[in-house]
């Protein structure tokens, strides 16, 4: 006979379903904090781009430019 340890088949399969839940969301928790850095980088090069084309003045730069640093 089998020895499953604490574990009865059936407790095996949702002690394997309770960790590929833990898993998948510390992949989807990553990927997610990766995606905020990228769209504030991607904010502060328009941010540029308008200060350099003359869209905004300094000013404005500075004070938007804090906003999306917080």
């Amino acid at each position: 006979m089998y020895h499953w340890g604490y574990f009865p088949p059936f407790g095996m399969v949702f002690f394997l379903l309770v960790i590929g839940f833990v898993l998948s969301n510390i992949v989807i928790w990553r990927r997610r904090s990766g995606m905020c850095s990228r769209y504030s980088h991607h904010a502060l090069g328009i941010l540029d781009k308008r200060l350099a084309a003359g869209e905004i003045d300094l000013d404005e730069y500075e004070k938007m430019k804090e906003i999306l640093q917080k």
